[in-house]
């Protein structure tokens, strides 16, 4: 869990990197948008605060910036009364200074104003400045002495800054944790200050909050949520724009005694140019100090790399050639296969052709198999009803004959309405059966006529007569004597409206009947 949970916050910081010019194009334009605003001040007062958010946001960019600004800042004190202004400008300068490593410079600017003169607004940046400077100058102390003095006064600044900071305010846990650790006792600081890092989500509270429980876990030993913390505070540094940090370059370190070259090469390369673009000289000397150790190592390894890519490249080359030999090996070869892939290939053909031919024939076979079953059915169906009529025309004649009614029966024997009844209701059934072997004749016997020709049967019927000749030709019936004979016309009929039909079609006259034949 402790190393996933470093993985990802190191994956994060990887893409917070590589869009750090986007960050600090954010950070140009919210400083533009600042410098603007100075042209619509119109009191001294609200330019000199406009001077202070300017400078708040480059004393950790760009302190050359930051101390012109102060300039501005001091340029107004004559017209400015209230003593907060000059002791404000005054702690902007020591700030400055303390950055730009002119740590002599600024103790000097802090101690020109005594604890007495702050007013109560302005007490937490002096001990502020005081509690940073001391611990900068116990860092560079030359001597023992020097350093557990420095450290003594930036525990006493330390202790006066929790006094004016309320306890619910995060930074009083931080500053709090931070006393912890300097004394001593890191377990106690992680437990202050773990619950609030697992919820917050400001970078601006994250870069002092995570870098302090980073510095706790190391005092502890943990390296992995070391590493961790220090990903996110350094995430967190790089995100607002702050280019004079600590957590990127203390993390590359750790990288580098881990073995993660690369990643500690562009981390400090990242961090070193961040300290040289903000001209903060004691982070430049801290990296400067670093790396060098690191690039040697990356060069190394980058030698190494470059040593093992011209072996592989060798290798290649061999291998290469062996490849282009036994592809002219294996091409010989494949030409005597191509010849015989060829010679099968027109073998598979034929058979191809044959089998289509087979599996027309079996298409046909089943087709008239299917219409034989379906009209042998009919037949033997219309064979049965016809012979039941026949029966009963004959007992209906029988008694009229019987009962003397000549007249009557003469009339029944004349008259034709038995066979046209029969023939209505044969159509009927043929069409019925048809239909029901080829449901979608009429929709794709239409698809083939231009559409202002196309035939639609009446309410009452299925097939016209048009449709049922076609139907015939359908089921193989082509000739037109079979046709007429079948539907009751005259041989000359059946032609004129096969040929009129023909006519009709958007195909060409001999295709036309083909293409009917194909329907279903």
């Amino acid at each position: 869990m402790q190393a996933g949970g470093r993985r990802d916050a190191l994956r994060r910081l990887d893409d917070v990197i590589r869009r750090r010019a986007a960050f600090q194009a954010d950070k140009e334009r919210a400083i533009d948008s600042l410098r603007r605003r100075l042209y619509s001040a119109h009191t001294d007062a609200a330019r000199f605060d406009l001077y202070s958010r300017l400078y708040e946001a480059y004393v950790a960019y760009q302190t050359d910036s930051a101390l012109k600004l102060i300039h501005e800042k001091e340029r107004l004190l004559p017209r400015l009364a209230e003593p907060r202004f000059r002791i404000d400008a005054r702690l902007n300068r020591a700030g400055a200074l303390t950055i730009a490593g002119m740590y002599k410079e600024a103790l000097e600017v802090l101690q020109e104003t005594t604890r007495s003169d702050i007013p109560p607004d302005l007490l937490q940046a002096y001990f502020h400045h005081f509690r940073t400077l001391y611990g900068h100058m116990a860092g560079y102390a030359l001597t023992p002495d020097e350093r557990r003095e420095y450290f003594l006064r930036a525990d006493r600044y330390r202790d006066s800054l929790l006094s004016v900071i309320p306890p619910a305010d995060v930074n009083h846990r931080i500053i709090r944790a931070d006393q912890l650790i300097a004394r001593g006792r890191p377990a106690e600081a992680v437990r202050l200050l773990q619950p609030v890092a697992d919820t917050c989500s400001q970078s601006a509270v994250m870069r002092f909050l995570a870098y302090t429980l980073a510095d706790a876990y190391g005092r502890l030993g943990d390296r992995e949520r070391q590493k961790r913390y220090l990903a996110l505070s350094a995430e967190a540094d790089l995100r607002l724009s702050v280019r004079e940090y600590i957590s990127l370059r203390q993390l590359a370190f750790l990288l580098y005694e881990d073995g993660d070259i690369d990643r500690a090469y562009d981390y400090m390369k990242c961090a070193l140019e961040d300290a040289g673009a903000c001209n903060a000289r004691a982070r430049i000397v801290e990296a400067a100090e670093i790396y060098p150790v690191i690039d040697r190592a990356y060069r190394i390894r980058s030698d190494r790399k470059q040593r093992t890519i011209v072996g592989l490249l060798l290798g290649s080359v061999l291998l290469a050639a062996s490849l282009v030999l036994s592809l002219l090996h294996v091409y010989r070869q494949m030409q005597h296969l191509r010849q015989a892939r060829r010679a099968l290939s027109d073998a598979n053909a034929r058979l191809q052709t044959a089998n289509d031919a087979l599996s027309d024939v079996n298409r046909t076979l089943l087709e008239a198999n299917a219409i034989k079953e379906e009209y042998i059915a009919q037949y033997i169906n219309r064979c049965s009803v016809y012979i039941d009529k026949l029966d009963h025309y004959r007992r209906r004649l029988m008694k009229l004959a019987q009962s003397g009614r000549t007249d009557e029966l003469l009339r029944t024997v004349r008259s034709t309405e038995l066979i046209a009844d029969e023939r209505r209701e044969f159509y009927a059934e043929f069409d019925r059966t048809f239909l029901g072997l080829f449901p979608h004749f009429v929709e794709e016997f239409n698809a083939l006529l231009h559409p202002a020709d196309r035939i639609t049967p009446k309410a009452d019927e299925r097939l016209t007569t048009e449709l049922r000749i076609f139907a015939l030709i359908r089921l193989g019936i082509t000739d037109s004597a079979r046709i007429a004979e079948f539907l009751g016309y005259s041989v000359t009929t059946i032609y004129n409206y096969r040929s009129k039909t023909r006519g009709k079609s958007t195909l060409d006259r001999d295709a036309f009947e083909s293409a009917v034949m194909r329907i279903g």
